[in-house]
């Protein structure tokens, strides 16, 4: 069993807080005209959610007692969750994009740019939710590694279901 290099952890960890910082820094302080300020709360929360579950399932890969099988299935689940953020990192930055435009004046054109990357972002996940669905089954009997694939998975689906509660208002 190959263990993860400690630089590929940092890696992870350093990706998670800048991305989670982005997120934070750029959902505030400006006056809400498409979503709600507590909407714009609830999608600047994703990031810290998810550096959260990254480093939680990172933590238990590094683990030296952990055995073989579990191994494998936490490091899966570590992938699908780095691409998960890889995949949505360009619409993320779409739907906290209001922020942004204080000035531009045209809601509808804001509006239809979180739309896309709210039903774009949706269907990632949804997929990612399946494959995780698949990864759950297979890591069953592994309790450990079930429970991580579990983290990750409830992740998705709070995730989905706080893009979900703004489509209304696009």
């Amino acid at each position: 069993m190959e263990r993860p290099r400690p630089s590929l952890q940092r890696a992870f960890h350093l990706h998670a807080v800048a991305v989670a910082a982005l997120i934070v820094f750029s959902a505030q302080s400006v006056p809400a005209r498409i979503l709600s300020n507590g909407d714009r709360a609830s999608i600047a929360q994703m990031k810290p959610r998810y550096a959260e579950v990254l480093s939680e399932v990172a933590r238990t890969a590094e683990r030296s007692d952990l055995p073989a099988a579990d191994g494998e299935c936490v490091r899966e689940t570590l992938r699908a969750l780095t691409q998960i953020s890889d995949e949505l990192r360009g619409y993320e930055s779409l739907i906290t994009i209001e922020g942004q435009l204080v000035e531009a004046g045209d809601d509808d054109a804001v509006k239809d740019v979180i739309r896309f990357a709210v039903v774009n972002a949706l269907k990632i996940l949804d997929i990612e939710q399946r494959r995780l669905d698949d990864l759950s089954t297979r890591c069953a009997r592994l309790p450990l590694a079930a429970e991580k694939v579990r983290v990750a998975l409830r992740f998705i689906e709070g995730t989905a279901a706080t893009l979900r509660a703004i489509q209304p208002q696009l």
